[in-house]
């Protein structure tokens, strides 16, 4: 009998390059390299990757700078400015570039086609190209012809995989995907990206390269129609004397609609994300002659959303000229420092625009990038805001803003009219407490306010 040992099969794991800086390649990089893969990030910001080899992403996202840190302790994790380096032995390359959108919300490709350019360029090998970026169908085998026209004598396979990180729980959302979709052209290349992410036990779809694309625009529309059905719903509320919270929990035991349901009435989807699809659809829908009635009508109703506020105050106001107005919450979305796009931008300049002195407070918004409103002044403490406020306006909501001393920030208020825009709070009991209390779709009114 043999007493040789047997040797431990040693597995090696594949290198990743992950291209872009980022939200989403940050997060990205962070959580592969957590599930045991050698990560190397390139962007162009010197100053940003040196702070995230510090571990401090630039971003706020919960679980993120450990994670990153850990992983830079233990040597899965490296970033850099050097794309040579980046890209040497890096067999799947992601490009994870969070797309930026117009004023249209409308897709700028201009920076991802460049990294396609750039992947070209400095790749020394074969690679699975994964594009992850929030492009419109069509636009991974555009960056892919890039990339081969760059270096043609290697192979360029091509992988779509659209992310559904959601922000202030993105780390969350990828360990605990409800599902990750590959796309490609061929099925031995979607299986080999498939396999990247089979340690996570998730559910994983794999399907064609424009499927998966459609995917991502499909999903995302879908989720800011339900915003606009259920806003539609609460204004009709309002004027009836129903509640939209009663009514969306009579709806969510319908096995057809779901506990998990997106149906949160307030001022609409903003930051660019879902309208980025939206537009995507409408567009396509140019090029290949398809009327897209129900997405025009979605964007249309969307639209209307941050004039609520200003209605709001002016059912309590015959003017807000000169009232103050002080708004809290100025992140596109709880849990987040972006304002990219956020609707309480929109807001406030509509409210600058006639006349009132606006106010703002929020404890995780990041100001320093030229992020603010002209006009606005911005409070460091929510107690100091509220003194002789017209108005209090609830547009993000922030871990710990139910707890504040809200009797207290009543007692600062010139005026006691609050407009909690996320129906965060319960009506009669802000009553209670001396404000006239006006959410959305809850059969409320502003009729106690002073019309003076």
């Amino acid at each position: 009998m043999s007493t040789r040992k047997r040797r431990k099969q040693v597995v090696r794991k594949p290198r990743v390059c992950i291209v872009g800086i980022g939200h989403q390649a940050t997060v990205l990089s962070a959580c592969f390299a957590d599930t045991g893969y050698q990560v190397t990030t390139v962007g162009d910001n010197a100053s940003a990757i040196a702070s995230l080899c510090k571990g401090s992403p630039a971003f706020h996202e919960p679980e993120l700078r450990n994670l990153i840190r850990r992983n830079l302790k233990v040597g899965r994790l490296h970033f850099t400015c050097d794309y040579s380096q980046a890209l040497s032995q890096a067999e799947f390359v992601f490009v994870a570039i969070d797309t930026p959108v117009n004023s249209h919300d409308e897709p700028e490709l201009q920076e991802v086609l460049e990294a396609g350019r750039k992947i070209g360029q400095f790749r020394s090998g074969d690679i699975v190209l994964c594009v992850a970026s929030q492009v419109p169908v069509g636009t991974s085998e555009r960056l892919a012809d890039i990339v081969r026209k760059e270096k043609s004598a290697f192979r360029c396979d091509l992988a779509y995989i659209p992310e559904f990180l959601r922000l202030g729980e993105a780390v969350e959302t990828f360990f605990h995907a409800d599902r990750f979709i590959v796309g490609s052209q061929e099925l031995k290349v979607a299986e080999r990206v498939a396999e990247l992410y089979r340690p996570l036990k998730r559910p994983i779809v794999v399907t064609g390269l424009r499927s998966a694309e459609m995917a991502k625009h499909a999903s995302n529309t879908y989720l800011a129609t339900a915003i606009s059905f259920i806003n539609e719903i609460s204004d009709l509320c309002d004027r009836v004397g129903a509640d939209v919270g009663e009514v969306v929990r009579g709806m969510k035991f319908d096995r057809r609609i779901g506990a998990h349901a997106y149906l949160s009435p307030g001022l609409g989807f903003a930051g660019g994300t879902l309208g980025r699809d939206i537009c995507a659809l409408q567009e396509l829908g140019r090029q290949y002659n398809c009327r897209m009635q129900l997405m025009d009508a979605v964007m249309s109703v969307n639209r209307e959303r941050a004039l609520v506020v200003k209605k709001r105050l002016m059912n309590s106001y015959p003017s807000i000229r000169g009232r103050c107005i002080g708004v809290l919450g100025l992140t596109y979305k709880p849990g987040t420092n972006t304002l990219r796009r956020s609707i309480a931008e929109e807001i406030i300049s509509d409210l600058l625009e006639e006349g009132a002195e606006v106010r703002a407070y929020d404890p995780l918004a990041d100001l320093e990038n030229g992020n603010s409103v002209p006009g606005l002044t911005v409070f460091p403490d929510p107690y100091l805001l509220a003194g002789g406020c017209d108005a209090l306006v609830l547009v993000t909501g922030w871990d710990g803003i139910l707890q504040l001393d809200w009797p207290r920030l009543r007692s600062a208020m010139r005026q006691p009219i609050f407009i909690d825009t996320r129906n965060l709070f319960d009506p009669r009991h802000m009553s209670h407490m001396g404000f006239t209390y006006s959410g959305i779709g809850r059969g409320t009114s502003l009729s106690g306010a002073a019309k003076a």
